[in-house]
C-alpha cells in the first residue's frame, strides 16, 4: 500500500470536513463521501487526505448488518453495498479518524439508543444535545425525541462510568465553538432549560440511580467504585439544576458523611451553586479542615471561582485577602483567578466588570510572574467571536493592558495580537 498521501497529516494545517451523503434504491445502499480540506494559513488550497474510516450499517434493531474500514483518499468517492431494507450508518467508528462529520441524515436518536459502539453512541449523544441547545437559543422547543433517548439511556444497562459520560450535557466551551458570533447569556439559559427539564422528567430514574451508587463509605479505587462515583455525582449534578430543598440536602448529607475528596468536592459544588446556607456551612467546614493544605485549598478556590450564583466576583475579590491564598503561588493563582477568567457566565457579565478585574490581575502580576500574566490574557482570546456589546467592553480593557509601560514581551504579544483581530 502506497502511504504517501498520508503525510499530507503532517503538513497541512486545518481540520477535515467529511459530507456524507446516503441514498438507498432497489437493494442497493449508497455512501458518497465527499472531503471539505480548509484553506491553508496564507489562503492556499490543500489536498485531499488519506485516512481509515471504520463505519457500520445497523438494521432497526441496532444489529450490525455490515462492518468495513473504508480508505478514504479522494476529494469525493462512492461506496456501494447491497441490502434488503435502508440501513443506519454508524460512521468514525472509534474515532478512526481525527475529522468532522456531517451528515444530512444523522440518526442520533436511534445511535444513542441502540449503537454499541462507545465513541459513535457519546457522539451522538453530544451532538443532539448541542442541536436541541442551538435551537432553544434560536427560540425553538425541545426536541422530544432526544428527551426520550436520553431516558433511554438513563434506563441502560452500560458501564457506570461510561455512562455517566453519557449523561453529560455538552460543556459551555463545546456550544460555543459551534456559534459564529458568541452570547453567554443565551447559551447558558438554553442548557440550564435542557438541563432543568430532564431533571424534572426523569426526576424520580436519577434519584434511584443516585440512591443505587451513592456508598459514603466507600474509598475503593476499583473501577466499579470508581464508576458507581462518577455516575452519582453526575445525577446530583443534574438534579441540582432543580435547585430543590431535597437535592440541597441529600448533598449537604453526602459532604458530610464522604470520605472520599471526589464525594466531598462534588458535594461542595452543587451546595455553592443552589443552597448559599448550606453551601456556606459546608466551605467554611471545608476550609478549617484544609487551609493549611495548599493542594486541596486550590479546589476550594476553584470552586468559589467558578460558582454560577449572583456575586461571585466580589467573592473571588475579597478571597485575594484570605490568609489561605498567595499570589506568589503560581497553582492558587490559576485556581483562583485563572478559574474566575473561565467562568463564562462572570467573567462575560455584559457590564464588563470581570474583563476589568482580569485585566487589573493580569497588570500586577505581570509584575511578578510574566508566565502567569500572559497565560491570564489567553482567557480574552475568544475576543474575536463575541456579539458587539461585550467585544466593545473587551477592547476596553485589552487596550488599557496594552498601553501598560512596564508589561512584559510575552504579555503585550498576546494581547496586542488579540486587539489586531477585525
Amino acid at each position: 500500500m502506497d502511504l504517501e498521501q498520508f503525510k499530507r497529516w503532517y503538513h497541512q494545517s486545518g481540520t477535515p470536513k467529511l459530507l456524507v451523503d446516503e441514498k438507498f434504491e432497489d437493494g442497493r445502499y449508497t455512501l458518497t463521501l465527499t472531503q471539505v480540506v480548509p484553506n491553508a494559513v496564507d489562503g492556499s488550497k490543500q489536498l485531499p487526505y488519506f485516512y481509515p474510516l471504520k463505519m457500520a450499517l445497523l438494521d432497526e434493531s441496532g444489529k450490525i448488518v455490515e462492518e468495513k474500514t473504508l480508505l478514504i483518499s479522494k476529494e469525493s468517492e462512492e461506496f456501494g453495498f447491497k441490502l434488503a431494507s435502508k440501513p443506519v450508518l454508524s460512521i468514525n467508528r472509534d474515532f478512526s479518524a481525527p475529522i468532522v462529520i456531517e451528515q444530512k441524515e444523522s440518526n442520533y436518536a436511534f445511535l444513542m439508543k441502540h449503537d454499541t459502539n462507545s465513541f459513535v453512541k457519546y457522539e451522538s449523544a453530544q451532538s443532539f444535545a448541542l442541536e436541541v441547545i442551538q435551537a432553544l437559543m434560536r427560540g425553538g422547543e425541545i426536541d422530544e425525541a432526544y428527551v426520550e433517548a436520553y431516558g433511554h439511556v438513563l434506563e441502560s444497562s452500560l458501564d457506570l462510568s461510561y455512562k455517566a459520560l453519557l449523561l453529560e450535557l455538552p460543556s459551555v466551551s463545546a456550544i460555543m465553538q459551534k456559534e459564529e458570533v458568541i452570547d453567554f447569556e443565551c447559551i447558558y439559559e438554553a442548557k440550564e432549560k435542557l438541563q432543568k427539564h430532564l431533571a424534572q422528567r426523569y426526576k424520580g430514574q436519577l434519584l434511584a440511580l443516585y440512591t443505587d451508587n451513592h456508598k459514603p463509605h466507600s474509598k475503593e479505587l476499583d473501577a466499579q467504585s470508581i464508576g458507581e462515583r462518577s455516575l452519582k455525582n453526575r445525577t446530583l449534578k443534574l438534579l441540582a439544576s432543580l435547585e430543590s430543598d431535597e437535592v440541597a440536602a441529600m448533598a449537604h448529607e453526602q459532604y458530610n458523611n464522604a470520605i472520599t475528596m471526589t464525594d466531598k468536592i462534588a458535594a461542595l459544588d452543587v451546595l455553592e451553586n443552589i443552597s448559599p446556607n448550606l453551601g456556606a456551612v459546608a466551605l467554611d467546614d471545608f476550609y478549617k479542615k484544609h487551609k493549611d493544605e495548599t493542594l486541596v485549598m486550590q479546589k476550594y478556590f476553584s470552586i468559589l471561582a467558578a460558582s454560577h450564583r449572583d456575586g461571585t466576583l466580589d467573592r473571588v475579590m475579597a478571597l485575594q485577602n484570605d490568609d489561605a491564598y498567595n499570589e506568589l503561588v503560581p497553582n492558587l493563582v490559576r485556581s483562583l483567578i485563572g478559574v474566575f477568567a473561565r467562568n463564562y457566565k462572570h467573567f462575560h457579565a455584559k457590564n464588563g466588570l470581570g474583563y476589568k478585574f482580569v485585566a487589573d490581575k493580569i497588570i500586577e502580576i505581570d509584575k511578578i510572574n510574566p508566565q502567569m500574566a500572559s497565560s491570564l490574557a489567553g482567557a480574552f482570546k475568544i475576543y474575536e467571536k463575541l456579539n458587539e456589546q461585550n467585544k466593545n467592553v473587551m477592547h476596553k480593557e485589552l487596550e488599557r493592558v496594552a498601553q501598560e509601560q512596564s508589561l512584559s514581551k510575552n504579555t503585550y504579544e498576546i494581547i496586542s495580537k488579540i486587539l489586531k483581530v477585525k
